[in-house]
Protein backbone atom coordinates (compact mmCIF):
# COMPACT_ATOMS: atom_id res chain seq x y z
CA UNK A 1 0.00 0.00 0.00
CA UNK A 2 1.58 3.82 -1.09
CA UNK A 3 -0.34 6.22 0.42
CA UNK A 4 1.56 9.41 -1.21
CA UNK A 5 0.90 11.91 1.27
CA UNK A 6 3.48 13.78 -0.25
CA UNK A 7 2.25 14.09 -3.42
CA UNK A 8 -1.75 14.54 -1.80
CA UNK A 9 -0.22 17.31 -0.15
CA UNK A 10 0.94 18.60 -3.24
CA UNK A 11 -2.05 18.42 -5.20
CA UNK A 12 -4.70 19.68 -2.31
CA UNK A 13 -2.27 22.85 -1.92
CA UNK A 14 -1.21 23.26 -5.46
CA UNK A 15 -4.79 22.55 -7.94
CA UNK A 16 -7.13 22.26 -5.86
CA UNK A 17 -7.53 24.32 -2.71
CA UNK A 18 -8.56 27.24 -3.35
CA UNK A 19 -5.74 29.35 -2.84
CA UNK A 20 -5.07 32.22 -0.31
CA UNK A 21 -4.89 34.61 -2.00
CA UNK A 22 -8.99 33.93 -2.29
CA UNK A 23 -9.55 32.90 0.51
CA UNK A 24 -8.36 36.22 2.12
CA UNK A 25 -10.76 38.00 -0.57
CA UNK A 26 -13.93 36.19 0.58
CA UNK A 27 -13.36 36.60 4.46
CA UNK A 28 -12.73 39.86 3.63
CA UNK A 29 -16.02 40.80 1.94
CA UNK A 30 -17.98 38.46 4.33
CA UNK A 31 -16.94 40.36 6.95
CA UNK A 32 -17.75 44.18 5.46
CA UNK A 33 -20.78 42.60 4.75
CA UNK A 34 -21.69 41.47 7.75
CA UNK A 35 -20.55 44.87 9.06
CA UNK A 36 -22.99 46.78 6.88
CA UNK A 37 -25.79 44.24 7.13
CA UNK A 38 -25.83 44.58 10.98
CA UNK A 39 -24.81 48.61 11.47
CA UNK A 40 -25.57 50.34 8.60
CA UNK A 41 -28.34 49.32 6.91
CA UNK A 42 -31.78 49.76 6.84
CA UNK A 43 -32.23 46.07 7.95
CA UNK A 44 -29.91 46.54 11.30
CA UNK A 45 -33.11 46.26 13.77
CA UNK A 46 -34.21 42.80 12.68
CA UNK A 47 -30.92 41.58 12.17
CA UNK A 48 -29.49 39.54 15.46
CA UNK A 49 -26.32 38.18 14.78
CA UNK A 50 -23.21 37.83 12.31
CA UNK A 51 -23.96 36.10 9.26
CA UNK A 52 -23.84 32.24 9.26
CA UNK A 53 -21.30 30.87 6.95
CA UNK A 54 -23.44 27.98 5.07
CA UNK A 55 -22.48 25.21 1.90
CA UNK A 56 -19.02 24.78 0.94
CA UNK A 57 -17.90 28.16 2.60
CA UNK A 58 -19.00 26.79 6.30
CA UNK A 59 -17.52 23.14 5.66
CA UNK A 60 -14.13 24.64 4.01
CA UNK A 61 -14.81 22.39 1.16
CA UNK A 62 -14.41 25.52 -2.11
CA UNK A 63 -12.07 24.25 -4.29
CA UNK A 64 -10.17 26.14 -7.24
CA UNK A 65 -13.02 27.35 -9.93
CA UNK A 66 -12.63 25.20 -12.86
CA UNK A 67 -11.93 26.78 -16.27
CA UNK A 68 -15.10 29.26 -16.95
CA UNK A 69 -16.68 28.57 -13.66
CA UNK A 70 -16.24 31.11 -10.43
CA UNK A 71 -16.59 31.11 -7.00
CA UNK A 72 -18.86 31.64 -4.08
CA UNK A 73 -19.72 31.80 -0.59
CA UNK A 74 -22.77 31.26 0.79
CA UNK A 75 -24.16 32.87 3.96
CA UNK A 76 -27.36 33.47 5.77
CA UNK A 77 -28.44 36.68 7.66
CA UNK A 78 -30.08 35.65 10.70
CA UNK A 79 -32.97 37.88 11.69
CA UNK A 80 -36.36 37.96 14.08
CA UNK A 81 -39.47 37.88 11.97
CA UNK A 82 -41.10 40.96 11.76
CA UNK A 83 -45.11 40.25 12.03
CA UNK A 84 -46.47 42.47 8.94
CA UNK A 85 -43.93 40.87 6.44
CA UNK A 86 -44.85 38.59 3.81
CA UNK A 87 -41.95 35.30 3.13
CA UNK A 88 -41.37 36.61 0.02
CA UNK A 89 -40.37 40.15 1.95
CA UNK A 90 -37.24 39.55 3.32
CA UNK A 91 -35.65 38.76 -0.09
CA UNK A 92 -37.07 42.08 -1.74
CA UNK A 93 -36.24 43.90 1.75
CA UNK A 94 -32.47 42.87 1.58
CA UNK A 95 -31.92 43.37 -1.80
CA UNK A 96 -33.17 47.15 -1.27
CA UNK A 97 -31.03 47.36 2.05
CA UNK A 98 -28.14 46.58 -0.81
CA UNK A 99 -29.09 48.43 -3.40
CA UNK A 100 -29.24 51.77 -1.39
CA UNK A 101 -25.43 51.39 -0.80
CA UNK A 102 -22.67 52.72 -3.13
CA UNK A 103 -20.62 49.65 -2.00
CA UNK A 104 -23.54 47.05 -3.55
CA UNK A 105 -25.49 49.69 -5.46
CA UNK A 106 -25.91 47.78 -9.46
CA UNK A 107 -24.16 44.34 -8.21
CA UNK A 108 -27.28 42.36 -6.70
CA UNK A 109 -29.55 39.93 -8.39
CA UNK A 110 -32.61 38.58 -7.16
CA UNK A 111 -33.03 34.96 -5.97
CA UNK A 112 -35.88 32.68 -5.20
CA UNK A 113 -34.38 32.27 -1.73
CA UNK A 114 -31.05 34.99 -1.98
CA UNK A 115 -29.74 37.57 -2.88
CA UNK A 116 -26.58 37.18 -5.08
CA UNK A 117 -23.44 39.97 -4.80
CA UNK A 118 -21.93 39.90 -7.81
CA UNK A 119 -17.92 41.10 -7.55
CA UNK A 120 -15.75 42.54 -10.78
CA UNK A 121 -14.05 39.22 -10.43
CA UNK A 122 -14.56 35.69 -10.60
CA UNK A 123 -16.89 35.74 -7.43
CA UNK A 124 -20.46 36.05 -6.04
CA UNK A 125 -21.62 36.06 -1.85
CA UNK A 126 -25.40 34.62 -1.71
CA UNK A 127 -27.01 36.26 1.46
CA UNK A 128 -29.87 34.06 2.45
CA UNK A 129 -32.30 35.83 5.04
CA UNK A 130 -32.93 33.45 8.09
CA UNK A 131 -35.23 33.88 10.36
CA UNK A 132 -36.07 32.81 13.48
CA UNK A 133 -40.11 32.91 14.30
CA UNK A 134 -41.94 33.08 16.96
CA UNK A 135 -42.11 29.74 18.16
CA UNK A 136 -37.89 29.89 17.83
CA UNK A 137 -38.12 27.81 15.32
CA UNK A 138 -35.63 29.33 11.82
CA UNK A 139 -36.79 29.08 8.42
CA UNK A 140 -35.50 30.58 4.86
CA UNK A 141 -37.93 31.56 2.50
CA UNK A 142 -39.08 31.06 -1.20
CA UNK A 143 -39.95 34.58 -2.75
CA UNK A 144 -41.61 32.99 -5.60
CA UNK A 145 -44.01 30.68 -3.89
CA UNK A 146 -44.01 33.20 -0.89
CA UNK A 147 -43.50 30.04 1.55
CA UNK A 148 -41.69 29.14 4.92
CA UNK A 149 -39.10 26.82 4.44
CA UNK A 150 -37.84 25.00 7.59
CA UNK A 151 -34.41 24.70 7.38
CA UNK A 152 -31.42 24.30 10.10
CA UNK A 153 -27.95 24.36 7.99
CA UNK A 154 -26.10 24.30 11.79
CA UNK A 155 -26.87 21.31 12.07
CA UNK A 156 -25.44 20.24 8.63
CA UNK A 157 -22.63 21.84 9.20
CA UNK A 158 -21.90 20.60 12.87
CA UNK A 159 -22.65 16.58 11.59
CA UNK A 160 -20.12 17.24 9.25
CA UNK A 161 -17.27 18.52 11.59
CA UNK A 162 -18.07 16.05 13.85
CA UNK A 163 -17.76 13.07 11.11
CA UNK A 164 -14.44 15.32 9.63
CA UNK A 165 -13.19 14.36 13.06
CA UNK A 166 -13.42 10.88 13.01
CA UNK A 167 -11.65 10.88 10.27
CA UNK A 168 -8.56 12.95 11.60
CA UNK A 169 -9.56 15.82 9.19
CA UNK A 170 -9.01 14.30 5.98
CA UNK A 171 -13.06 13.47 5.08
CA UNK A 172 -13.01 17.71 4.06
CA UNK A 173 -10.37 16.73 1.72
CA UNK A 174 -11.71 13.77 0.29
CA UNK A 175 -14.60 15.77 -0.73
CA UNK A 176 -12.66 18.56 -2.46
CA UNK A 177 -10.85 15.66 -4.29
CA UNK A 178 -14.18 13.94 -5.36
CA UNK A 179 -15.40 17.92 -6.36
CA UNK A 180 -12.40 18.33 -8.37
CA UNK A 181 -13.41 14.95 -10.07
CA UNK A 182 -16.62 15.63 -10.88
CA UNK A 183 -16.06 19.27 -12.22
CA UNK A 184 -13.57 17.16 -14.70
CA UNK A 185 -16.79 14.81 -15.30
CA UNK A 186 -19.83 14.95 -16.66
CA UNK A 187 -21.59 14.23 -13.51
CA UNK A 188 -24.14 16.76 -12.58
CA UNK A 189 -24.00 16.50 -8.80
CA UNK A 190 -24.72 19.39 -6.00
CA UNK A 191 -21.64 19.83 -4.07
CA UNK A 192 -24.24 19.65 -1.13
CA UNK A 193 -25.29 16.16 -2.46
CA UNK A 194 -21.71 14.98 -2.68
CA UNK A 195 -21.06 15.73 0.40
CA UNK A 196 -23.43 14.70 2.93
CA UNK A 197 -23.05 11.05 0.67
CA UNK A 198 -19.79 10.88 1.61
CA UNK A 199 -20.15 12.09 5.14
CA UNK A 200 -22.58 9.50 5.30
CA UNK A 201 -19.93 6.74 4.87
CA UNK A 202 -17.88 7.82 7.66
CA UNK A 203 -18.28 5.67 10.49
CA UNK A 204 -16.51 6.52 14.19
CA UNK A 205 -16.12 3.21 14.81
CA UNK A 206 -13.68 2.55 11.45
CA UNK A 207 -10.12 1.11 12.42
CA UNK A 208 -7.61 3.96 12.22
CA UNK A 209 -5.73 2.37 9.04
CA UNK A 210 -8.78 3.49 6.90
CA UNK A 211 -8.61 7.17 7.93
CA UNK A 212 -5.13 7.41 8.87
CA UNK A 213 -3.95 9.58 5.84
CA UNK A 214 -6.24 11.01 2.79
CA UNK A 215 -4.99 8.36 0.40
CA UNK A 216 -6.60 6.01 2.60
CA UNK A 217 -9.60 7.41 3.79
CA UNK A 218 -10.05 8.50 -0.28
CA UNK A 219 -10.53 5.25 -1.53
CA UNK A 220 -12.43 4.28 1.60
CA UNK A 221 -15.15 6.23 1.52
CA UNK A 222 -15.67 5.96 -2.50
CA UNK A 223 -16.00 1.73 -2.36
CA UNK A 224 -18.41 2.27 0.27
CA UNK A 225 -20.10 4.70 -1.74
CA UNK A 226 -20.09 2.95 -4.55
CA UNK A 227 -21.14 -0.49 -2.85
CA UNK A 228 -24.33 1.31 -0.84
CA UNK A 229 -25.57 2.90 -4.12
CA UNK A 230 -24.60 0.00 -6.78
CA UNK A 231 -27.58 -1.86 -5.91
CA UNK A 232 -30.08 0.73 -5.91
CA UNK A 233 -32.56 1.62 -8.61
CA UNK A 234 -32.93 5.37 -7.47
CA UNK A 235 -31.50 7.89 -5.51
CA UNK A 236 -31.74 7.22 -1.88
CA UNK A 237 -32.71 9.82 1.00
CA UNK A 238 -29.96 11.95 1.44
CA UNK A 239 -30.74 13.50 4.91
CA UNK A 240 -29.78 16.91 5.92
CA UNK A 241 -30.19 16.49 9.48
CA UNK A 242 -33.78 17.99 9.90
CA UNK A 243 -35.46 15.42 8.31
CA UNK A 244 -35.71 16.52 4.47
CA UNK A 245 -33.97 15.03 1.64
CA UNK A 246 -31.27 17.06 0.02
CA UNK A 247 -31.30 13.93 -2.69
CA UNK A 248 -34.39 15.82 -4.14
CA UNK A 249 -31.64 17.82 -5.96
CA UNK A 250 -30.85 14.63 -7.71
CA UNK A 251 -31.96 13.44 -11.19
CA UNK A 252 -32.57 9.54 -12.12
CA UNK A 253 -29.92 10.47 -15.04
CA UNK A 254 -27.55 12.19 -12.37
CA UNK A 255 -28.26 9.53 -10.34
CA UNK A 256 -27.24 6.62 -12.95
CA UNK A 257 -23.85 8.45 -14.28
CA UNK A 258 -23.00 8.92 -10.25
CA UNK A 259 -23.04 5.10 -9.78
CA UNK A 260 -21.09 4.63 -13.09
CA UNK A 261 -18.73 7.27 -11.76
CA UNK A 262 -18.52 5.93 -8.19
CA UNK A 263 -17.73 2.27 -9.90
CA UNK A 264 -15.03 3.68 -12.17
CA UNK A 265 -13.03 5.68 -9.24
CA UNK A 266 -13.81 2.38 -6.69
CA UNK A 267 -11.63 0.31 -9.10
CA UNK A 268 -8.96 2.71 -9.93
CA UNK A 269 -8.59 4.35 -6.95
CA UNK A 270 -7.83 0.67 -5.61
CA UNK A 271 -5.48 -0.16 -7.63
CA UNK A 272 -3.69 2.86 -7.34
CA UNK A 273 -3.52 2.86 -3.75
CA UNK A 274 -2.17 -1.32 -3.56
CA UNK A 275 0.15 -0.81 -6.51
CA UNK A 276 4.05 -0.73 -5.87
CA UNK A 277 5.48 2.26 -5.38
CA UNK A 278 7.57 2.14 -8.49
CA UNK A 279 3.37 2.41 -10.11
CA UNK A 280 1.66 3.97 -7.85
CA UNK A 281 1.93 7.92 -9.26
CA UNK A 282 1.30 6.85 -12.91
CA UNK A 283 -1.88 5.17 -11.30
CA UNK A 284 -3.63 8.12 -9.26
CA UNK A 285 -2.31 10.29 -12.73
CA UNK A 286 -4.61 8.02 -14.60
CA UNK A 287 -7.62 9.45 -12.04
CA UNK A 288 -6.35 12.69 -11.28
CA UNK A 289 -4.33 13.88 -14.25
CA UNK A 290 -0.97 14.68 -15.31
CA UNK A 291 -0.81 17.05 -12.15
CA UNK A 292 -0.95 15.19 -9.47
CA UNK A 293 2.84 14.69 -8.37
CA UNK A 294 4.24 17.30 -10.39
CA UNK A 295 4.97 19.63 -7.32
CA UNK A 296 5.52 17.28 -4.78
CA UNK A 297 9.31 17.76 -5.38
CA UNK A 298 9.06 21.17 -4.31
CA UNK A 299 7.41 19.97 -0.76
CA UNK A 300 9.57 20.59 1.94
CA UNK A 301 9.47 20.87 5.82
CA UNK A 302 8.21 23.99 7.02
CA UNK A 303 10.95 26.95 7.69
CA UNK A 304 9.89 30.54 9.47
CA UNK A 305 10.34 31.95 6.24
CA UNK A 306 7.85 29.44 4.11
CA UNK A 307 4.82 29.78 3.20
CA UNK A 308 0.77 29.79 5.28
CA UNK A 309 0.24 26.08 6.80
CA UNK A 310 -2.97 24.81 5.14
CA UNK A 311 -4.97 23.75 7.81
CA UNK A 312 -5.73 20.21 7.21
CA UNK A 313 -1.97 19.39 6.72
CA UNK A 314 -0.76 20.54 9.88
CA UNK A 315 2.89 20.66 9.24
CA UNK A 316 5.52 20.68 12.04
CA UNK A 317 6.40 24.24 12.78
CA UNK A 318 9.75 25.23 14.21
CA UNK A 319 9.65 25.01 17.79
CA UNK A 320 6.40 22.64 17.83
CA UNK A 321 6.45 20.43 20.84
CA UNK A 322 5.33 16.71 20.39
CA UNK A 323 4.53 14.45 23.53
CA UNK A 324 6.28 12.00 23.28
CA UNK A 325 9.77 13.40 21.64
CA UNK A 326 9.33 16.45 24.00
CA UNK A 327 7.43 15.06 27.01
CA UNK A 328 8.47 11.55 26.94
CA UNK A 329 5.10 10.73 26.92
CA UNK A 330 4.16 7.72 24.90
CA UNK A 331 1.06 8.01 23.01
CA UNK A 332 -1.21 4.68 22.76
CA UNK A 333 -4.88 6.07 21.80
CA UNK A 334 -7.37 3.49 22.60
CA UNK A 335 -10.99 3.20 20.63
CA UNK A 336 -12.99 2.96 23.98
CA UNK A 337 -11.23 5.89 25.34
CA UNK A 338 -12.67 9.01 24.12
CA UNK A 339 -13.71 12.91 24.63
CA UNK A 340 -14.55 15.41 22.25
CA UNK A 341 -12.95 19.08 22.49
CA UNK A 342 -15.53 21.74 22.07
CA UNK A 343 -14.78 25.04 21.21
CA UNK A 344 -17.00 28.55 21.79
CA UNK A 345 -17.34 32.01 21.11
CA UNK A 346 -18.39 34.93 22.48
CA UNK A 347 -21.42 36.35 21.53
CA UNK A 348 -21.83 39.54 19.30
CA UNK A 349 -22.41 42.91 20.45
CA UNK A 350 -25.93 42.20 18.31
CA UNK A 351 -26.36 38.78 20.34
CA UNK A 352 -27.39 37.68 23.40
CA UNK A 353 -26.92 34.89 25.60
CA UNK A 354 -23.38 32.54 26.36
CA UNK A 355 -20.89 31.50 24.07
CA UNK A 356 -22.22 29.24 21.20
CA UNK A 357 -20.03 26.50 19.55
CA UNK A 358 -18.05 26.82 16.75
CA UNK A 359 -19.06 24.31 14.74
CA UNK A 360 -22.62 26.28 14.33
CA UNK A 361 -20.39 28.66 12.19
CA UNK A 362 -18.24 26.03 10.53
CA UNK A 363 -15.80 26.67 13.02
CA UNK A 364 -15.16 30.55 11.34
CA UNK A 365 -14.38 33.16 14.14
CA UNK A 366 -14.29 36.84 13.81
CA UNK A 367 -11.05 38.71 14.78
CA UNK A 368 -12.03 39.93 18.44
CA UNK A 369 -13.95 37.23 20.35
CA UNK A 370 -12.78 35.64 23.44
CA UNK A 371 -12.54 31.79 22.59
CA UNK A 372 -13.02 28.68 25.34
CA UNK A 373 -12.60 25.08 24.93
CA UNK A 374 -13.56 22.73 26.96
CA UNK A 375 -12.94 18.67 27.28
CA UNK A 376 -16.57 17.04 27.31
CA UNK A 377 -18.00 13.85 26.78
CA UNK A 378 -15.34 11.93 28.26
CA UNK A 379 -14.90 8.25 28.64
CA UNK A 380 -11.69 8.19 30.59
CA UNK A 381 -12.59 7.69 34.20
CA UNK A 382 -11.09 10.32 36.27
CA UNK A 383 -8.16 10.99 37.31
CA UNK A 384 -6.48 11.87 34.57
CA UNK A 385 -3.90 14.88 33.58
CA UNK A 386 -4.32 17.21 30.09
CA UNK A 387 -2.03 18.30 28.19
CA UNK A 388 -3.17 21.37 25.59
CA UNK A 389 -1.47 22.55 22.46
CA UNK A 390 -2.53 26.05 20.53
CA UNK A 391 -1.02 25.86 17.05
CA UNK A 392 -1.43 29.46 14.77
CA UNK A 393 -0.78 29.07 11.21
CA UNK A 394 -0.30 31.02 7.96
CA UNK A 395 1.29 34.14 6.57
CA UNK A 396 0.18 36.51 10.01
CA UNK A 397 1.47 33.70 12.06
CA UNK A 398 4.53 33.14 10.37
CA UNK A 399 5.46 37.20 9.90
CA UNK A 400 4.69 37.52 13.47
CA UNK A 401 6.70 34.88 14.53
CA UNK A 402 3.85 33.09 16.72
CA UNK A 403 2.89 30.16 15.46
CA UNK A 404 3.47 28.26 18.83
CA UNK A 405 2.77 24.49 19.41
CA UNK A 406 4.06 24.56 22.59
CA UNK A 407 2.55 21.55 25.07
CA UNK A 408 1.16 22.36 28.45
CA UNK A 409 -0.15 20.94 31.17
CA UNK A 410 -3.65 22.20 32.10
CA UNK A 411 -7.37 21.48 33.18
CA UNK A 412 -10.23 20.81 31.42
CA UNK A 413 -10.61 24.58 29.82
CA UNK A 414 -8.82 26.68 28.57
CA UNK A 415 -9.60 30.05 27.61
CA UNK A 416 -7.51 32.51 24.27
CA UNK A 417 -8.54 35.05 22.54
CA UNK A 418 -8.95 35.45 18.36
CA UNK A 419 -6.49 37.59 17.46
CA UNK A 420 -5.26 37.95 13.80
CA UNK A 421 -6.63 35.56 10.93
CA UNK A 422 -5.50 31.96 9.79
CA UNK A 423 -6.72 28.64 10.36
CA UNK A 424 -5.61 27.52 13.50
CA UNK A 425 -6.10 24.59 15.69
CA UNK A 426 -6.12 22.80 19.78
CA UNK A 427 -5.41 19.70 20.19
CA UNK A 428 -5.67 18.40 23.69
CA UNK A 429 -4.72 14.73 25.03
CA UNK A 430 -5.66 12.88 27.91
CA UNK A 431 -3.05 10.80 29.91
CA UNK A 432 -3.86 8.26 32.34
CA UNK A 433 -1.51 6.69 34.25
CA UNK A 434 1.84 8.54 32.26
CA UNK A 435 0.33 7.81 28.78
CA UNK A 436 -1.61 9.57 26.35
CA UNK A 437 -4.84 6.97 25.42
CA UNK A 438 -7.24 9.73 23.73
CA UNK A 439 -6.75 13.16 22.01
CA UNK A 440 -9.32 15.57 19.87
CA UNK A 441 -8.02 18.77 17.76
CA UNK A 442 -10.60 21.73 17.30
CA UNK A 443 -9.85 23.77 14.17
CA UNK A 444 -10.17 27.62 14.74
CA UNK A 445 -10.69 29.98 11.52
CA UNK A 446 -9.93 33.10 12.65
CA UNK A 447 -11.24 35.54 9.34
CA UNK A 448 -9.88 38.67 7.78
CA UNK A 449 -11.20 41.60 8.61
Amino acid sequence: MTARVREFNAFLRDYVNLNQTRVNTLQSRVSSLDKFLGDDSTLGDLVTDDVIPQGSFAHKTIIRPYIGNDFDADVLLPMDEDPDWEPKKYTIELQKALEASKRYEGKTTLGKRCVTIDYADDFHIDVVPFITRGDGTTYITHRIDNEWVRQDPVALTEWIEESSRATNGHLIRVIRLVKYLRDRSSLNVASVVLTALLTERVHSFAGVDEYQNVATTLVTLVEDLNDYLGPMSSAPWVDDRIGQNLADRLTQTGFTNLQSQLKTWARKMRAALDAPSSESVDKWKDIFGDKFGASAKAELMLTASAAPIETYEKREAPGEQFLERDHHIPVRIQPEARFRLVGRMSATRRASGRYRPMSATGNHVPIGRSLSFTVEHCTVPAPYDVYWKVRNAGKEAVERHNLRGQIVKGGDKMTEHSSFAGNHWVQAWIVKNGVAVATDIQDVTITSS
